[in-house]
């Protein structure tokens, strides 16, 4: 996550932070991810134009157990 993906997100014009949260649960890791973006554009930049599917790294598949394919948009108003 820090040597790829933070980095990826970080040179992508537009982009304007991220959180990602860890909890541990007996011997597995669920991670969420929460992006900042200028605006619906920016994130198509970075994705493509199917904006709701997940994006991964190839080397995801060493880390993951699962792949979510859709992810969740929210607009911050406050």
């Amino acid at each position: 996550m820090r040597e790829l993906a933070i980095p990826d997100y970080q040179k992508t014009p537009g982009f304007i932070d991220l959180t990602f949260l860890r909890r541990i649960e007996n011997d597995v890791a669920h991670f969420t991810l929460i992006t900042y973006w200028d605006n619906l554009e920016v994130i198509k930049n970075f994705t493509g134009n199917d904006f709701e599917k997940a994006k991964y790294y190839p080397e995801d598949r060493n880390y993951l157990l699962e792949f979510e394919e859709r992810v969740i948009h929210y607009e911050v108003f406050s």
